[in-house]
């Protein structure tokens, strides 16, 4: 049988020592997950990163628990991954948790091939970002000091705070004498630190409402007022992040330097992902608009009235 491939037979049992009977003492999929679970969650990441690892390392153990990886066949695993009943999102996410588990489960020892890699995934379609007008934008300011969130909306419109980490920011960071907000470490997404500018548009808006200590935004009232303000200013559809991807086009329509756009936003996909998603989705002269839009003199008369505007 070994012949016809020019192998010998030492060749065949030194490969079935090395390569199985070395894994037979490997923990099972179940096994494997919880530890890769448990030290996830003891290296720091952050709470939603672990519930979205530990839920989908749940249903993979359910499938396969008391499994070896290595028993697991390319089909069994395709099958799993990316059946066409499964929503887009999950048909990339199973392979992506199957991914890490495999190289988890390598780096202990337990497994010499990430199987996950090989599995064919659908093309992920790429859906343009939804952005408000200039004159939504304008709506959405004027009214929002009345429900105590015209900091925040100016922060998502002229900074491109993402909203998670608007609930953690707090005034300290604004720093309004360097004209610069500071996203440490323990605030920004996968803990990247950046320094975003503070130009004229954001500081007319909060300018008189400038508080010295304290969060920027009342986490627990946050999604009722939002809901009531969208709806006082007229807006039905509220697109996915609207107020970062209007951020994000506008900027780089006004300033045309996609570097700086991406530093500011964070972690983004770099130049590239701007160019592909947010470039000719806003003219020049309409970005241009939007970063002249200011407050009429009644906002934020009365900087005492909320404790988070």
């Amino acid at each position: 049988m070994l012949a016809p491939h020019g192998a010998t037979l030492t060749e065949a049992v030194r490969y079935y020592l090395e390569h199985v009977i070395s894994h037979r003492s490997a923990p099972d999929v179940e096994a494997s997950a919880s530890r890769l679970a448990e030290d996830t969650k003891s290296a720091g990441r952050r709470e939603r990163t672990v519930r979205g690892l530990g839920n989908l390392l749940h249903n993979f153990s359910r499938e396969f628990g008391k499994r070896q990886l290595t028993g697991i066949t390319i089909e069994e695993l395709q099958r799993y991954c990316c059946p066409s009943r499964l929503a887009p999102r999950s048909r990339f996410n199973n392979p992506r948790m199957a991914t890490q588990l495999y190289n988890y489960a390598i780096k202990n020892g337990w497994a010499d091939d990430n199987l996950a890699k090989r599995t064919v995934r659908p093309t992920r379609e790429r859906k343009e970002p939804g952005l408000l007008t200039v004159d939504q934008a304008r709506l959405l300011l004027e009214h929002a000091d009345g429900f105590g969130l015209l900091s925040s909306v100016a922060l998502g419109f002229f900074a491109g705070i993402r909203s998670t980490e608007l609930m953690k920011l707090n005034w300290t960071a604004i720093k309004f004498e360097e004209r610069e907000i500071f996203t440490g470490a323990s605030i920004a997404k996968t803990r990247s630190r950046r320094v975003v500018p503070i130009n004229d548009a954001p500081l007319a808006w909060f300018f008189k409402c400038l508080r010295r200590a304290g969060p920027v935004v009342d986490r627990k009232a946050f999604s009722d007022r939002f809901s009531q303000l969208r709806s006082t200013a007229g807006i039905k559809h509220w697109p996915n992040n609207a107020l970062r991807y209007s951020y994000a086009s506008c900027h780089l329509a006004a300033f045309e330097n996609p570097t700086h756009t991406a530093h500011y936003m964070g972690p983004v996909g770099g130049t590239e992902m701007l160019h592909s998603h947010y470039k000719g989705l806003v003219s020049r002269a309409e970005a241009e608009k939007f970063w002249a839009v200011r407050p009429p003199l009644s906002v934020c008369g009365d900087r005492d009235r909320h404790t988070t505007g």
